[in-house]
């Protein structure tokens, strides 16, 4: 665990001015010498970008702080980015919004410390669904930061299907009842193709999730490797939707995460 001092921390620096409110980002630098005693802003380090959840309709920078900090001690720069939620805006404001706060870390790299040639995304829940879709959909909705490592814990990654908590109502993420056609768009599931473009990813989901059905990360999982691609899915036994966050599980979620990330990036 980081010492106050190990890590600098840069809260609440503005990304954009949305009609909305302000996007802003909180981005976590590693404040130690390296292994081979070069200072950090000698070494430019991976990047992890933090997406958090509230099915849509809550949430903030502030919920993987602890991730963060962890990951900077790891010898990452971490950031966690906002994004305007379902009562805010409609469908794809979230993406886009997540897509350009990847973007505004990475367009700082030198600031930061970071290589822009090793960039990871990680999210949970609402946020694992944003993650991938910035992973998957390469500049649908404008990326322009190369993914090169994408992370889902709790997902939700194909809105067609009726196994998750919203099935049957209205998506906060539209304002009426989605077409076929939008829920295609919105699903990281879709843009799964034959041409094995992914970058590694790794699906965790607990085996006792109550509002998102673990089968969203094994049909992601098995459309991921049928199409080629590197993909790492386990089934967390005894765990619910938030169980990275829980003192129980996070020292084993928080070790499988951050060695996927190191082997990967």
């Amino acid at each position: 665990m980081s010492n106050p001092s190990d890590v600098l921390v840069h809260r609440n620096r503005t990304v954009t001015d949305r009609e909305e409110r302000t996007l802003t980002a909180d981005v976590y630098c590693p404040n130690s010498p390296t292994a081979e005693g070069t200072e950090t802003a000698g070494s430019p380090r991976p990047l992890v970008v933090f997406v958090y959840g509230g099915a849509w309709e809550t949430g903030s920078t502030g919920q993987f702080a602890r991730w963060a900090l962890d990951a900077a001690d790891e010898g990452f720069v971490a950031a966690e980015v906002s994004y305007r939620l379902g009562h805010e805006a409609t469908f794809p404001a979230q993406i886009e919004d997540v897509c350009e706060g990847i973007d505004w870390v990475v367009d700082r790299a030198d600031e930061f410390g970071i290589d822009p040639n090793t960039v990871a995304v990680v999210g949970h829940s609402a946020g694992a669904h944003l993650a991938l879709l910035a992973a998957l959909s390469d500049d649908e909705f404008g990326r322009r930061t190369e993914i090169d490592a994408a992370v889902g814990v709790s997902g939700v990654y194909d809105l067609r299907a009726d196994d998750h908590e919203r099935a049957g109502e209205s998506l906060p993420l539209f304002d009426d009842r989605p077409s076929a056609a939008e829920l295609r768009r919105c699903s990281p599931i879709t843009y799964v193709d034959d041409d094995a473009d992914a970058p590694p990813t790794l699906l965790l989901h607990g085996s006792e999730d109550s509002v998102v059905a673990p089968d969203q990360s094994a049909r992601l999982a098995d459309a991921l490797e049928a199409a080629g691609n590197e993909v790492e899915y386990d089934a967390v036994g005894a765990a619910d939707h938030v169980f990275l966050h829980s003192s129980y599980h996070y020292p084993a979620a928080r070790e499988r995460v951050f060695s996927f990330l190191r082997e990967s990036l």
